[in-house]
């Protein structure tokens, strides 16, 4: 700033010229890094004029003319640096509040990870007592079981096993995002782990008489991740894909690679609308179609799936989706050097 008042000031253009050129500096400084720099700036330029704009002989001696017209750059200086520097103090106030927040965000996401793991820790006691119990009432461990009661004790074991899913996935989804899941990541050759997924799901796909296909190519496509957690994205995508579909679901699994090992998996469901293409990656967040049969899910596989995927520096996104037409669903995971 001293070097740019002393150049100015040194040309043969008359100081009161400069007045308009030393603003214009004044009020850049200030919009880019806020009022105090620019009026410090300012205050810089108001010296050095005061003193180039002094009686040569006298230095700091002013006529009237020259004090008024100093006062008036003065002021002019001053109001420059404020009024341009706002802009720079609300970005300031905001990036602030947008710390704070995203903060306070943290904290709730952690107190949440807590709950659940702290919560799936306190069930997990009672209900395999419970399931324990009605297992060997089952088994007529205490006495022959009348008839009229197997039905009810065959739905008891089915919700406690369902209950122990969700405990399992709420330990996974808080062990995931506290970064405390175990991981053993090593090459694994995803046209074995979409075979291997397949297979599990056939007894589910002969229920509903569903029709489930892979496609994968001669060659082997490796990717850098934990099996198990492999195998769990693979499941998620595939019962979600059977789950979210009218009549007999209709699957496809497709194995591509590349600069990233690639597993699309498309569907024919009831597709995704615009507004909840990124609210079912969020933890709890179940899909429900009022045109369609409502489904029982836990809201937790995509999340817990998308984690999973992060954590290995892949990706899972929704590509595309059409209501009424399915969906494609992306897995990305680098590729095994």
């Amino acid at each position: 700033m001293v070097a740019a008042a002393y150049l100015l000031t040194r040309t043969s253009i008359p100081i009161p010229d400069l007045t308009p050129v030393y603003l214009v500096v004044v009020a850049g400084i200030a919009a880019v890094d806020g009022s105090r720099s620019g009026t410090a700036s300012g205050l810089i330029m108001v010296a050095y004029v005061a003193y180039a704009d002094s009686d040569p002989a006298h230095p700091l001696t002013y006529s009237r003319d020259n004090l008024l017209r100093l006062g008036i750059f003065i002021a002019a200086t001053l109001a420059t640096a404020v009024l341009a520097g706002a802009p720079a103090r609300r970005a300031d106030r905001l990036r602030s509040e947008l710390l704070t927040q995203r903060e306070r965000l943290s904290e709730a996401v952690k107190a949440k990870s807590e709950f659940m793991s702290a919560a799936a820790h306190e069930l997990r006691t009672p209900l395999t007592v419970i399931a324990g119990y009605v297992s060997m009432l089952q088994d007529e461990t205490f006495g022959r079981l009348p008839e009229r009661f197997r039905d009810p004790i065959s739905a008891m074991q089915r919700k406690a096993r369902e209950v122990a899913a969700l405990i399992d996935e709420m330990l996974l989804a808080a062990r995931v995002r506290s970064g405390t899941a175990p991981v053993a990541p090593m090459p694994v050759d995803l046209r074995d782990a979409v075979r291997e997924a397949v297979e599990r799901a056939e007894p589910r796909v002969t229920l509903e008489q569903a029709t489930l296909s892979y496609e994968v190519p001669s060659a082997m496509v490796a990717a850098e991740v934990d099996p198990d957690h492999l195998a769990h994205i693979l499941d998620n995508l595939i019962s979600n894909a059977l789950t979210y579909g009218d009549g007999r679901p209709w699957v496809k699994i497709t194995v591509t690679g590349g600069s990233d090992a690639r597993v699309l998996v498309k569907d024919r469901g009831w597709g995704v609308p615009e507004a909840m293409r990124q609210k079912i990656f969020e933890g709890f967040v179940h899909y429900a179609d009022p045109e369609h049969k409502p489904k029982s899910g836990r809201g937790l596989g995509l999340s817990i799936s998308r984690d999973l995927a992060e954590r290995y520096g892949g990706s899972l996104d929704l590509v595309g989706t059409e209501p009424g037409k399915g969906s494609i669903f992306v897995l990305r995971l680098p590729v095994a050097s």
